[in-house]
């Protein structure tokens, strides 16, 4: 079986799937850094509070790990893995994956991820770590680096609808 691109998928939903990974990536980078305890402006006290190094660390490793990981599902929208199971995956290698199956999950993370950017950039003081100095180059490289993951919800979205789409015509052939 073939990993390639799905046929019939448009290429501006594969810009938008491979956007919606690469999202993510600055605002991991940064979180990691962090993690590992690379301060970047943040102060000791900041680092405390939020228990850096220590369970903090765990925190925000691991957020980091699941957002690339969620947002590389999306390429499952326009790759041939997102329509038919792997023939190594046992007992259900080679079936067809029901759309809906894809769609409803990717449509709803897509509403989660937008409400959780909305809600992010209402509370930015409370959440950046530079409520103290809003202005600084640190903060403002910061925020240069989470910008990006606003974009990642508008861009599920966009590859969602397209494998649905494509897909539609599994459910009813009318569409073909």
């Amino acid at each position: 079986m073939s990993t390639g691109i799905a046929p019939g998928t448009p290429r501006w939903a594969v810009l938008a799937a491979y956007g919606a990974v690469l999202s993510v990536v600055p605002s991991g980078v940064w979180r990691t850094a962090v993690g590992l305890g690379v301060p970047l402006g943040w102060s000791d006290a900041e680092l405390r509070s939020q228990r850096i190094p220590g369970p903090g660390t765990t925190y925000v490793l691991s957020l980091t790990a699941l957002s690339l990981v969620a947002a590389s599902l999306t390429l499952g929208l326009v790759h041939r893995w997102g329509e038919v199971v792997p023939r190594w995956v046992p007992g259900v290698g080679g079936r067809r994956i029901p759309p809906l199956l894809v769609v409803v999950p990717a449509a709803l993370g897509a509403m989660v991820v937008a409400a959780l950017s909305v809600m992010s950039v209402v509370s930015w003081d409370n959440v950046s770590g530079f409520a103290d100095q809003p202005g600084s180059g640190w903060a403002k490289l910061m925020a240069a680096c989470y910008v990006p993951a606003a974009a990642w919800g508008p861009l599920l979205m966009a590859a969602t609808i397209a494998y649905w789409r494509r897909r539609r015509a599994v459910i009813n052939p009318r569409f073909r």
